[in-house]
């Protein structure tokens, strides 16, 4: 019997490998990575059970190709420099979240693909005036109104030993003899497990979750500044905290933004200041997942 084919948009990035590992690991899939540089996935992800084909959602034609005796996709694009838009190089969340998402779902159709998860957000809102949790929130529509089979996941901060955002705060701790928390340090945060969302999306593939949308984080809400707590316990090196305003961060990112390859956005700092709190029990409910308790999740930076 041949094994069943998922396709991974998004599959050389950092929730996408782990959900490609966590896919082969149960047997009986091959993960179709779709990728615009097979070489370069290639290189990140060389793993038996993997294939590599060129596509791009700027190009249907070549979706639709890619999807050819595909059963599922899942769909966990984020562009280069994520939560940075970059206008000039198309990288926004209208054209990659929102516009990938209908490229899909059209490929999708005429390939016959019957299912479709979607990575979303915590905060997707397809009224909000933030672009990220907009575009999120709209893909979301599309995807429910598509008539494929769908389970859609709102994961809030994701981490991991490849993550860039909790690794990058465990390095400037080790640095800095103080560390600068944006805005408040109030904002709710449920930080994942990047291998607890990919068990999720393993079971969705096996047919939990049809027709749902789920919130995942995990099992302990807090603040930005108990999270830098726990990263500083973790990393073994503790350091004073003080708060940036969000309106002087909201400044130097309006200067930012205006370079080629910004490194802040105002719209970046809205994103890193606003809520990200989850209601885990639908998903605990349907899933029987154990989420992984932030400090037992983040024990691998001692080792860094």
């Amino acid at each position: 019997m041949d094994a069943k084919i998922v396709a991974l948009a998004g599959g050389s990035g950092f929730i996408g490998r782990a959900i490609a590992r966590r896919l082969l690991a149960g047997g009986g899939i091959t993960v179709r990575v779709l990728t615009r540089n097979p070489e370069k996935a290639r290189a990140q992800l060389d793993l038996p059970g993997i294939e590599f084909v060129s596509a791009d959602i700027a190009q249907p034609a070549s979706l639709k190709e890619a999807l050819a005796g595909v059963s599922t996709i899942v769909d966990a694009i984020q562009f280069d420099g994520y939560p940075v838009e970059n206008p000039g190089r198309g990288l926004t969340f209208e054209r990659i979240d929102y516009g990938g998402a209908l490229a899909l779902i059209d490929a999708a159709k005429q390939a016959g693909v019957a299912q479709f998860i979607y990575i979303s957000g915590a905060a997707a809102d397809e009224h909000s005036a933030h672009p990220a949790f907009r575009a999120k929130g709209r893909a979301e529509r599309a995807i429910r109104e598509s008539g494929l089979t769908y389970t859609i996941f709102r994961p809030s901060l994701v981490y991991g030993p490849e993550d860039k955002v909790v690794n990058g705060l465990a390095r400037a701790l080790r640095y800095a003899p103080v560390f600068g928390v944006p805005g408040t340090g109030r904002q709710k945060v449920q930080p994942v497990l990047v291998d607890d969302l990919a068990a999720c999306v393993t079971l969705a593939v096996s047919g939990r979750g049809r027709n749902g949308t789920y919130d995942i984080g995990g099992p302990d809400l807090m603040t930005f500044d108990d999270m830098m707590r726990i990263i500083m316990d973790a990393s073994g090196h503790r350091r004073p905290l003080f708060h940036i305003p969000e309106t002087i961060m909201r400044t130097v990112g309006g200067l930012l933004e205006k370079l080629p390859k910004p490194m802040l956005s105002r719209d970046a700092v809205t994103f890193v200041t606003a809520d990200n709190a989850c209601d885990i029990k639908p998903l605990v409910d349907e899933f029987g997942i154990n989420l992984t308790p932030a400090r037992v999740g983040m024990a691998y930076l001692a080792k860094k």
